[in-house]
């Protein structure tokens, strides 16, 4: 059995070299949010531009975020001409400008802007735009430096402001808000001044929430076994007792219950059947791929904001 006290200061200081919190050597989540021009653009046009921008931002160091995070990539066309053939094989002419933002959708503030003189021709307006779309590729270096600016941008505002994510966190884990509190501190990117207060707090908020659910297991595992003191009722309380993490604070009272619950049945019941790794290292490897888990998810279940974008200028505000 490792011991997590021992360990998880050292490993969670290693998390960016193993790449466990993000991808990349300094990670930032990013939204990728519909592009516009009127009211409607066609779909195929949206998760075309997707794709690129997808690609252009790992090349940049960033993720796109499965997730509606804080900052953004967003865009628009604006069209200098748009015009349809006549005839039996009319054809669909586009040129337009595409303007891509980058900013920050809680404080409604625009970091960097880029433009993309484009051209296109199809059987439809929207097979016009995809084929106009196509002369930018994800690797494009105009596009890519365009977002390595923005993701400076991001990484001057958590330095000036990380301390409001681990003030919200703390709130967040005073409240047992846990999964929201990982959230807040797993925001924090690597290569911001902050990141090693946020490890800190990472790993008090780990141990808490472990020692909160394992409490509230061992809790049912005695309440079934009170309930059904037969071996049904042992299946059921070691159903609860098999999920405790062998580190946890109550883990003697779990072990000592199932000692018990052993005793009385006549039949041995295996307690510690968490997956054992290799080594420390794999060990909180693991766990703290599953605080990035918990984080996601837990942004992911947020009410999903529909944020209708009105850029004026490229002044920066929206």
């Amino acid at each position: 059995m490792f011991n997590l006290r021992k360990t998880v200061t050292s490993v969670f200081a290693m998390a960016c070299a193993l790449g466990s919190w993000a991808q990349g050597e300094c990670s930032i989540d990013v939204s990728i949010a519909d592009i516009t021009k009127g009211d409607v653009v066609p779909a195929a046009v949206n998760s075309k531009l997707e794709g690129k921008l997808t690609q252009a931002l790992g090349k940049a160091g960033m993720i796109s975020a499965p997730y509606d995070s804080r900052f953004f990539v967003a865009g628009r066309f604006d069209d200098a001409f748009n015009d349809v053939t006549g005839g039996p094989s009319q054809k669909n002419f586009v040129k337009t400008t595409l303007t891509i933002y980058i900013g920050d959708a809680e404080e409604q503030k625009i970091f960097a802007s880029e433009s993309f003189e484009l051209s296109g021709v199809g059987g439809s307006e929207q097979q016009a735009y995809t084929r106009a779309l196509s002369k930018i590729g994800g690797g494009n270096a105009k596009l890519v430096e365009f977002l390595r600016t923005g993701q400076q941008k991001i990484i001057d505002y958590f330095d000036a402001n990380f301390q409001s994510y681990i003030n919200n966190a703390k709130k967040a884990m005073a409240a047992r808000n846990f999964d929201e509190a990982l959230y807040y501190v797993t925001a924090i990117p690597s290569c911001c001044v902050g990141y090693d207060q946020a490890n800190t707090l990472a790993m008090q908020i780990y141990r808490q929430s472990m020692d909160y659910t394992a409490q509230q297991l061992l809790a049912k595992a005695r309440a079934a076994w009170a309930a059904d003191p037969t071996a049904n009722g042992a299946a059921e309380a070691h159903k609860y007792l098999s999920q405790i993490d062998p580190e946890a604070a109550c883990a003697k009272d779990a072990l000592a219950l199932s000692k018990q619950i052993s005793q009385t049945t006549k039949q041995q019941w295996e307690f510690e059947n968490v997956t054992k790794y290799e080594n420390a290292v794999e060990l909180e490897k693991q766990r703290i791929n599953a605080a990035k888990e918990v984080a996601v998810a837990w942004a992911k279940s947020r009410p999903k904001q529909v944020n209708r974008y009105v850029f004026i200028t490229p002044g920066y505000r929206y």
